[in-house]
């Protein structure tokens, strides 16, 4: 009787060994918000001491970010130009974070990650990448502050607002389409000329001192969007540019 109860007993803490081996990390958001902040702490000190180290304490932020993309996809939305752009879609499917890596001098050099649900509820993440007309930019150039869900007939189309900065007199803007589909996260050219993106960017000499830099703006659900018309110098010309969604795709209104 007594090996039977030895036995048992020997099994059971095995059994408990091997669950607290495997049991998953707990986290919150408090933690998770702690750990990146002492990233970007990181970053700011090599900033100005090591600058040449940038690139990789950008790279464990990512790490880090996609270590804990179930937590952050959790999130409302957010912005804190010293820590986190949190933005999200009304369907809780595409959540865009952006960050401010540090590595550009006037001209900004913000990072971007999509974190998306494809199919399942798995959160899938993916560094976002610049398209190269930005002499030849790698990270995005742009913090996403607003994903407009715009339901078509074909599924969903997610567009992102986003801001950058040329320079310190060279605010730039786009809304960039994204679609998921088969368990990938995809661009759509959903815009005139196979574009998947309207692109704006204004020179502020060209303005007054009164004077506001236009923003893109989506009106109707996402189904019109008005598009800010620059001068040829670059200054605002006071006339907006109508696209309105005709099926899937969006097409200029004359």
């Amino acid at each position: 009787m007594k090996l039977l109860l030895l036995i048992t007993a020997l099994t059971i803490t095995c059994c408990a060994i091997g669950q607290s081996k495997v049991a998953p990390t707990a986290t919150n958001k408090a933690q998770v918000r702690t750990s990146i902040q002492k990233c970007f702490r990181r970053i700011d000190s090599v900033r100005f001491k090591d600058p040449d180290n940038l690139e990789v304490e950008n790279k464990k932020l990512i790490q880090l970010l996609a270590k804990h993309k179930e937590e952050l996809f959790k999130w409302v939305n957010e912005q804190d130009f010293d820590f986190l752009y949190i933005a999200k879609s009304a369907d809780n499917k595409l959540c865009l974070i952006s960050w401010d890596t540090r590595m550009g001098g006037t001209m900004i050099d913000f990072a971007s990650m999509a974190l998306y649900k494809a199919t399942g509820q798995s959160v899938k993440h993916t560094l976002l990448k610049g398209d190269g007309d930005r002499s030849g930019d790698e990270n995005t150039l742009m913090h996403y502050d607003t994903v407009h869900t715009i339901i078509t007939g074909k599924g969903n189309v997610y567009l992102a607002h986003g801001f950058g900065q040329g320079s310190t007199a060279y605010p730039w803007q786009e809304v960039r389409a994204f679609r998921i589909e088969d368990n990938q996260l995809k661009m759509p050219a959903v815009f005139p000329e196979k574009e998947n993106k309207l692109f704006v960017a204004f020179d502020t000499h060209q303005f007054g001192d009164d004077e506001l830099v236009p923003t893109i703006k989506v009106r109707n659900q996402g189904k019109t969007i008005l598009y800010p018309i620059a001068t040829e110098n670059e200054g605002f010309s006071g006339k907006y540019q109508t696209f309105i969604l005709s099926g899937t795709r969006y097409i200029e209104k004359k």
